[in-house]
Protein backbone atom coordinates (compact mmCIF):
# COMPACT_ATOMS: atom_id res chain seq x y z
CA UNK A 1 0.00 0.00 0.00
CA UNK A 2 2.82 2.41 0.89
CA UNK A 3 4.54 1.66 -2.43
CA UNK A 4 1.36 2.56 -4.34
CA UNK A 5 1.08 5.90 -2.54
CA UNK A 6 4.75 6.73 -3.22
CA UNK A 7 4.32 5.75 -6.88
CA UNK A 8 1.19 7.90 -7.17
CA UNK A 9 2.99 10.89 -5.62
CA UNK A 10 5.94 10.46 -8.00
CA UNK A 11 3.61 10.34 -11.00
CA UNK A 12 1.75 13.47 -9.87
CA UNK A 13 5.01 15.34 -9.26
CA UNK A 14 6.22 14.31 -12.75
CA UNK A 15 3.02 15.54 -14.38
CA UNK A 16 3.15 18.81 -12.46
CA UNK A 17 6.76 19.45 -13.47
CA UNK A 18 6.05 18.64 -17.12
CA UNK A 19 3.06 21.02 -17.22
CA UNK A 20 5.02 23.89 -15.69
CA UNK A 21 8.02 23.60 -17.99
CA UNK A 22 9.02 27.12 -19.04
CA UNK A 23 9.14 27.47 -22.83
CA UNK A 24 11.82 30.14 -22.54
CA UNK A 25 15.37 28.88 -22.18
CA UNK A 26 18.82 30.44 -22.38
CA UNK A 27 19.45 28.36 -25.49
CA UNK A 28 17.33 29.69 -28.39
CA UNK A 29 14.56 27.40 -29.59
CA UNK A 30 13.42 27.21 -33.22
CA UNK A 31 10.65 25.31 -34.97
CA UNK A 32 9.92 25.38 -38.70
CA UNK A 33 6.19 25.44 -39.32
CA UNK A 34 6.03 25.42 -43.12
CA UNK A 35 7.79 25.93 -46.43
CA UNK A 36 5.76 26.89 -49.47
CA UNK A 37 5.36 26.04 -52.27
CA UNK A 38 6.00 22.27 -52.19
CA UNK A 39 7.00 22.28 -55.87
CA UNK A 40 9.32 25.09 -56.93
CA UNK A 41 10.11 26.18 -60.49
CA UNK A 42 12.42 28.91 -61.77
CA UNK A 43 11.07 32.32 -60.80
CA UNK A 44 9.29 31.08 -57.69
CA UNK A 45 9.45 32.80 -54.32
CA UNK A 46 9.83 30.35 -51.44
CA UNK A 47 8.54 31.26 -47.98
CA UNK A 48 9.75 29.51 -44.84
CA UNK A 49 7.75 30.19 -41.67
CA UNK A 50 8.72 29.29 -38.14
CA UNK A 51 8.57 30.17 -34.45
CA UNK A 52 11.34 30.94 -31.98
CA UNK A 53 11.90 31.66 -28.30
CA UNK A 54 14.94 33.04 -26.46
CA UNK A 55 14.88 33.90 -22.76
CA UNK A 56 17.24 36.88 -22.96
CA UNK A 57 16.01 38.20 -26.31
CA UNK A 58 19.61 38.56 -27.47
CA UNK A 59 19.53 36.75 -30.81
CA UNK A 60 22.52 37.60 -32.98
CA UNK A 61 22.68 35.37 -36.06
CA UNK A 62 20.65 33.10 -38.28
CA UNK A 63 22.38 30.19 -40.02
CA UNK A 64 20.45 28.91 -43.03
CA UNK A 65 21.43 25.47 -44.30
CA UNK A 66 20.59 24.53 -47.89
CA UNK A 67 20.58 20.84 -48.86
CA UNK A 68 19.97 19.55 -52.39
CA UNK A 69 19.35 15.83 -52.73
CA UNK A 70 20.20 13.19 -55.30
CA UNK A 71 17.34 10.75 -55.11
CA UNK A 72 15.57 10.17 -51.82
CA UNK A 73 18.37 10.40 -49.28
CA UNK A 74 21.88 11.49 -50.24
CA UNK A 75 22.59 15.21 -49.90
CA UNK A 76 24.71 16.24 -52.88
CA UNK A 77 25.08 19.92 -52.06
CA UNK A 78 25.24 21.23 -48.54
CA UNK A 79 25.73 24.94 -47.94
CA UNK A 80 25.44 27.04 -44.79
CA UNK A 81 25.14 30.83 -44.91
CA UNK A 82 25.27 33.09 -41.87
CA UNK A 83 22.96 36.10 -41.77
CA UNK A 84 22.59 38.89 -39.25
CA UNK A 85 19.43 38.63 -37.16
CA UNK A 86 18.40 41.86 -38.91
CA UNK A 87 17.08 39.84 -41.89
CA UNK A 88 14.17 38.78 -39.65
CA UNK A 89 13.11 42.40 -39.07
CA UNK A 90 12.57 41.87 -35.34
CA UNK A 91 12.53 44.60 -32.71
CA UNK A 92 15.46 44.52 -30.27
CA UNK A 93 15.17 42.18 -27.27
CA UNK A 94 12.41 40.07 -28.80
CA UNK A 95 11.96 36.94 -26.67
CA UNK A 96 9.53 35.05 -28.90
CA UNK A 97 7.86 35.39 -32.22
CA UNK A 98 7.12 34.13 -35.68
CA UNK A 99 9.67 34.37 -38.44
CA UNK A 100 9.42 34.52 -42.19
CA UNK A 101 12.35 34.01 -44.55
CA UNK A 102 11.86 34.43 -48.31
CA UNK A 103 14.06 33.08 -51.08
CA UNK A 104 13.95 33.61 -54.86
CA UNK A 105 14.66 30.51 -56.97
CA UNK A 106 16.59 31.27 -60.11
CA UNK A 107 15.74 35.00 -60.30
CA UNK A 108 16.77 38.18 -58.55
CA UNK A 109 14.23 40.19 -56.55
CA UNK A 110 15.28 43.18 -54.46
CA UNK A 111 15.15 42.40 -50.75
CA UNK A 112 14.79 38.64 -51.26
CA UNK A 113 17.60 36.15 -50.64
CA UNK A 114 18.83 34.62 -53.90
CA UNK A 115 18.68 30.81 -54.01
CA UNK A 116 20.69 29.31 -56.84
CA UNK A 117 21.33 25.60 -56.54
CA UNK A 118 23.99 23.73 -58.46
CA UNK A 119 22.53 23.29 -61.96
CA UNK A 120 20.88 19.91 -62.40
CA UNK A 121 19.97 18.02 -65.56
CA UNK A 122 16.86 16.70 -63.81
CA UNK A 123 14.37 17.62 -61.12
CA UNK A 124 15.63 17.25 -57.57
CA UNK A 125 14.54 17.98 -54.01
CA UNK A 126 15.80 20.33 -51.32
CA UNK A 127 15.37 21.30 -47.68
CA UNK A 128 16.14 24.36 -45.62
CA UNK A 129 17.48 24.21 -42.10
CA UNK A 130 17.86 26.93 -39.48
CA UNK A 131 20.08 27.40 -36.45
CA UNK A 132 19.79 30.53 -34.27
CA UNK A 133 22.74 31.89 -32.29
CA UNK A 134 22.56 34.47 -29.50
CA UNK A 135 25.15 36.99 -28.30
CA UNK A 136 26.45 34.53 -25.69
CA UNK A 137 27.14 32.01 -28.50
CA UNK A 138 24.31 29.69 -27.43
CA UNK A 139 22.99 27.83 -30.46
CA UNK A 140 19.54 26.41 -31.01
CA UNK A 141 19.02 22.87 -32.14
CA UNK A 142 18.96 22.39 -35.90
CA UNK A 143 15.45 22.58 -37.38
CA UNK A 144 14.85 21.38 -40.93
CA UNK A 145 11.95 21.92 -43.31
CA UNK A 146 10.13 19.18 -45.14
CA UNK A 147 11.55 18.42 -48.59
CA UNK A 148 10.35 20.47 -51.52
CA UNK A 149 10.59 19.51 -55.17
CA UNK A 150 12.82 21.71 -57.35
CA UNK A 151 12.08 21.73 -61.09
CA UNK A 152 15.23 21.94 -63.25
CA UNK A 153 16.01 25.23 -65.01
Amino acid sequence: MKAKIVLLILILVGIFMACNKDKFTTIPQIKIKSVTPETVSQGSVIEMRGQFTDEEGDLDSVFVVYKWYDGASAAIVFDTIKYSIDILGLPKNTREGDLLLTFAYGIQIDGVTQLTPTPSIRDTSATFGIVLKDKEANRSDYAESPKMRLIKF
